[in-house]
């Protein structure tokens, strides 16, 4: 990219770099604007210094949309960095006691909705001057494309080649509503599996086979699977509706266990852990935002009354990301 002329790029503040950032990420003037409690027209002049001084366009702008230019892309980066250098120091030295700006974070329907659902007001008590953009899906998101701050995944092992933490674990567990098992046979052996509904997590390890162990002795069965999808609150409802034996997490059960709304099936076989990771789109740079929610979700998942596989440390705000 052309080199900024350093008697223009003095103009430039802070503010134009949050303002091109915030368009960058909305896509749009006035979503920005939204964003950093502005006028629309105050960040059309920022981004509009920042292209004075650098001497190229930075976005492109129609009546319907905006795009990032192939050197807006690029510079877009050296902004996040600096800003985020820049948050970092307000924190350290307490200029700035609250994080601010905006987070984007995806998460898996099922945590979307038994934990962060029940909780995320907690965390906007918490940090009153961070607005959230939550988007729920199963499948696995373009961090970097969607321009993602946080993605929380429940897996063995993350796919991602990006920087991941490991925030805790979770377990499914066999359950049926009590309905569904007063006009069934009830399991006594994994074999008898072979002879019930089963419903299952579509696009992961549980839609081909259940691997479960008693005593450190594993073994893997193919039941019948009735029902697959990848949204595990569906399951969950049809599991309450008597639907047949789920695969579901201990997270996304335990109210229905202890109110008897599910029972566990064939309890003294238990499934291998899979851990909460938290999955973010930078090798270096963790903002301030994503660095007190993924301490935020860390939390929620070492809340007592599920077994849990111990997480690893808090971030500090000066923490370089390690892969996990």
């Amino acid at each position: 990219m052309t080199a900024l002329p350093n008697q223009l790029f003095n103009q430039v503040s802070i503010l134009s770099l949050r303002c091109f950032v915030a368009v960058v990420e909305t896509q749009s003037f006035s979503a920005a604007a939204r964003q950093l409690t502005v006028a629309p027209s105050s960040v059309t002049k920022q981004v509009q210094l920042m292209e004075s001084a650098a001497n190229v366009a930075l976005v492109h702008r129609t009546t319907r949309r905006v795009s990032v230019t192939e050197a807006g892309e690029r510079f877009y980066e050296h902004c996040l960095a600096i800003l985020n250098e820049i948050d970092n120091a307000s924190v350290l030295t307490g200029a700035d006691k609250q994080v601010t700006g905006h987070l984007r974070v995806t998460a898996p329907p099922a945590f979307a909705g038994a934990m962060l659902g029940r909780h995320i007001h907690a965390f906007m008590e918490e940090h009153p001057a961070i607005s959230i953009d939550l988007s729920v899906t199963s499948a696995t998101p373009d961090l970097i494309r969607s321009r993602i701050d946080v993605a929380i995944m429940l897996s063995d092992q993350p796919q991602s080649k990006l920087t991941h933490f490991c925030l805790g674990s979770c377990t499914p567990i066999l359950c049926a509503s009590p309905d569904y098992l007063t006009h069934r046979i009830t399991p006594k052996q994994l074999d008898d599996l072979n002879h019930l509904e089963c419903l299952s997590a579509r696009f992961s390890e549980l839609a081909a086979s259940w691997r479960l162990g008693r005593q450190g002795c594993w073994q893997t069965v193919t039941p019948h699977f009735k029902l697959l999808s990848d949204n595990g609150e569906l399951l969950r409802q049809a599991c309450l509706g008597g639907a047949g034996i789920a695969a579901l997490y201990d997270f996304h059960i335990q109210d229905d266990l202890r109110a008897g709304r599910l029972v566990r099936v064939l309890p003294k076989f238990e499934f291998a852990s899979n851990g909460v990771f938290a999955i973010i789109p930078h090798k270096t740079i963790v903002r301030p935002q994503a660095k007190v929610f993924i301490d935020f979700v860390r939390r929620l998942v070492a809340e007592p009354g599920i077994n849990r596989r111990a997480a690893g440390p808090s971030l500090r705000s000066d923490d370089v990301p390690k892969m996990a």
